[in-house]
């Protein structure tokens, strides 16, 4: 887990807090339903119905025996932070008994009330899972059982998941007839949470994403020039542009005007020869995260974001691990692949992003693939789509949020040539000589106040 403050780590667990309440209470509405719970809640509500201990008392022992599993299969790969597991699976397992004290007035005798509870149950669950993954903090203990599955079989999270519920509704199924004598606990409502918590959540994830500002920490207030570039150190350019722009066109002419090489499709290869792809798989997979709608629902009904399958976070990997190892050895432009995140951290550095107008975009493309004006827009926007979707898969971050980039330009406005040209005399101008000046200073110097 990475280095965070105190600060950070109370807002972040805050937050972690509203999504467990929030989850709870959507467990304890869809159970109250009597459509069926969900996969991980149905084998300790089997039990509790049948041995007068409480849902959540059973939810407890259960995840208890999920986190002991989860240490003996990992051993010493089993991180040691992830024994908070074990007060958090205590807290979730309280706020149920609570929601379920909360939610006793839900008897609906409609079969149409139940359903809309049912529904309503899938909404909060799906808010309250959304939260869990933004705050990124620890799991419970079910989503940890699948991970340490999925690790050790070598196998996707997704695939790991799925069969996971399947075998707790069948566990639970089994154990209802043979403790209760009757179906409890799975039902349609079990098929109808599978079918929409994931899409919802997902949903929340994507709408959600601006809290990551709320756990960032305001840094010291120095005003520090970031472009210090002189002919004795590295020139590395990344641009990421929005599609009709013409962001590859300028990274190339651009090229040329540093006489620097310009690498875009000449990733592709380097990427396959990197993590053993073939060619092709790497141009299927470039910015795409998903190749069918059908791959799209799987992924997202039954992946919890931080999981990435394995496939596509070995392609990822690679993509890093070659575009570090061309901007730690000469002076280049990076065209796309995630590289302003993957070089946020290098100095040499210049992030630009390149962005147009749309009627500007739209006659690009219509030229570029000869589509008329309407497919030409679809286009853009099924490609701006994969881009973001891609690049918030794998930073947690917004492509075009400004904050991510040194350079924000309109090609609209200068051109292709001149949006190069303006790029151009900013490299070239030497900062080596600017100076670190606290704001106060500024303020005081200038009479701000």
């Amino acid at each position: 887990m990475q280095q965070r403050n105190s600060h950070e780590l109370l807002k972040r667990y805050i937050f972690f807090f509203l999504g467990i309440c929030l989850n709870a209470f959507g467990i304890a509405l869809f159970t109250r339903s009597s459509l069926g719970t969900g996969p991980t809640s149905c084998i300790p509500y089997v039990v509790s119905l049948k041995s007068g201990l409480s849902f959540g008392t059973c939810t407890f022992l259960f995840n208890l025996l999920l986190l002991l599993v989860q240490i003996i299969l990992l051993r010493k790969d089993f991180p040691k932070y992830q024994l908070l597991q074990l007060p958090v699976t205590l807290l979730f397992s309280i706020l149920i008994d609570g929601a379920m004290k909360f939610t006793d007035f839900v008897n609906p005798d409609i079969y149409w009330a139940a359903l809309a509870y049912n529904i309503l149950g899938c909404v909060f669950r799906a808010l309250g899972v959304s939260c869990q993954v933004i705050a990124d903090v620890v799991m419970l203990s079910t989503e940890a059982f699948v991970k340490a599955i999925a690790d050790v079989t070598k196998k996707e999270f997704s695939w790991v998941k799925l069969i996971f519920d399947v075998v707790m509704a069948a566990m639970a199924i089994a154990l209802s007839f043979m403790l209760l004598g009757r179906l409890e606990s799975v039902r349609e409502g079990t098929l109808i949470i599978v079918l929409l918590v994931g899409p919802i959540s997902h949903y929340f994830t994507k709408r959600l994403s601006f809290t990551n500002y709320v756990f960032e920490n305001e840094s010291e207030l120095v005003f520090e020039p970031k472009l210090k570039i002189d002919g004795t150190k590295r020139i590395v350019l990344t641009v990421t542009s929005e599609s009709g722009s013409g962001g590859r066109i300028i990274a190339k002419i651009l090229g040329i005007k540093l006489k620097i090489p310009v690498y875009d499709k000449e990733l592709v290869e380097l990427i396959a020869q990197e993590g053993g792809f073939t060619r092709k798989f790497v141009q299927e997979h470039n910015e795409i995260l998903y190749r069918s709608t059908a791959e799209a629902f799987i992924q997202n009904n039954y992946t919890v974001e931080d999981f990435h399958s394995k496939s596509y976070k070995k392609l990822y990997d690679a993509q890093e691990r070659v575009i570090s190892r061309l901007a730690e050895k000469e002076n280049c432009i990076i065209v796309g692949h995630c590289s302003n995140f993957i070089l946020k951290d290098d100095k040499n550095a210049i992030h630009i992003l390149i962005t147009a107008d749309m009627k500007h975009r739209i006659t690009y493309i219509s030229e570029k693939y000869g589509l008329n004006r309407r497919n030409a827009q679809k286009k853009i926007r099924k490609q701006d789509h994969n881009t973001w979707e891609f690049y918030q898969h794998f930073t947690n971050q917004d492509w075009k949020a400004s904050n991510n980039y040194h350079l924000c330009l309109d090609s609209t406005l200068f051109g292709y040539e001149g949006t190069a040209d303006i790029i151009e005399d900013i490299v070239k101008k030497n900062y080596t000589n600017a100076p670190s000046v606290k704001v106060k200073e500024l303020i005081t110097k200038y009479k701000l106040n």
